[in-house]
């Protein structure tokens, strides 16, 4: 856990920063793109990938933005802060874990991130100031998420379009698709650009495969103890297609 540093936010879309989206994405290190779609995981899990249309993320809970963390690979829990201090009480006044480990504070009228000496929020623009410039110092803190292990990310739904790897084309991509539907017996296939969901026949909504390069390697080079055994027609039409 690198403690004291928070990341300048990376505003990929083109709504309002929110502030649980902006507190996610200063912590994490990922886009607000990416922010969101963790949010609609911990709302809906892969199925809104059913949906006719993506989900807006604006207001999220306390419990979402501890959930959405745990996703991207932060892991802590909420305290309540006794006597509701003002932001610029407590942050003079912190001790222990919350002096430097990464924390979501949640203040009277929105959240904010601060680690160390460092503070982000949406007044800020997502951009890390220092605490002593923060605004909405009187504002009343109610509880603090500490945030102080790190686990390994978890799969992340997402309708971004994979891009085309080297050596792939169309046809490529297209007998990647077909190839892991005659290995899993899935009847629909999803790529992003670093996982793979399918649907399987009795099933009504997406399940994570595993990671694209993973389920690639599978098919492209068969072995014994493989998950995809890779001895299908399709997966031999992928593995010439792509020179193996």
């Amino acid at each position: 856990m690198k403690t004291r540093y928070l990341h300048d936010v990376v505003k990929d879309t083109r709504s309002r920063l929110y502030d649980g989206l902006c507190v996610i994405a200063s912590i994490a290190g990922v886009t607000v793109s990416q922010a969101a779609d963790a949010i609609r995981q911990v709302r809906y899990g892969a199925r809104w990938l059913d949906f006719s249309y993506t989900p807006p993320v604006k207001w999220v809970s306390a419990h979402e933005i501890e959930q959405a963390l745990r996703l991207v690979g932060y892991v802590g829990k909420w305290r309540y802060v006794p006597d509701r201090p003002t932001l610029a009480a407590y942050l003079n006044g912190r001790t222990g874990m919350e002096r430097d480990y990464p924390c979501v504070v949640s203040l009277s009228t929105h959240c904010v991130a601060v680690s160390g000496g460092v503070f982000c929020d949406v007044f800020s623009g997502g951009v890390v100031v220092d605490i002593d410039d923060a605004e909405g110092r009187r504002k009343r803190v109610g509880r603090v998420l500490v945030l102080t292990e790190r686990i390994a990310p978890s799969a992340i739904a997402t309708r971004d379009p994979a891009p085309k790897k080297a050596g792939e084309n169309g046809k490529a991509i297209r007998l990647l698709r077909e190839a892991i539907k005659a290995e899993t017996g899935a009847t629909r296939i999803r790529l992003t650009p670093n996982e793979v969901f399918v649907t399987g026949p009795a099933e009504a909504g997406w399940h994570w495969l595993g990671n694209r390069d993973s389920i690639e390697d599978q098919i492209l080079m068969p072995r014994p103890d493989n998950r995809l055994a890779g001895n299908t027609g399709a997966a031999a039409a992928y593995r010439a297609v792509m020179g193996y």
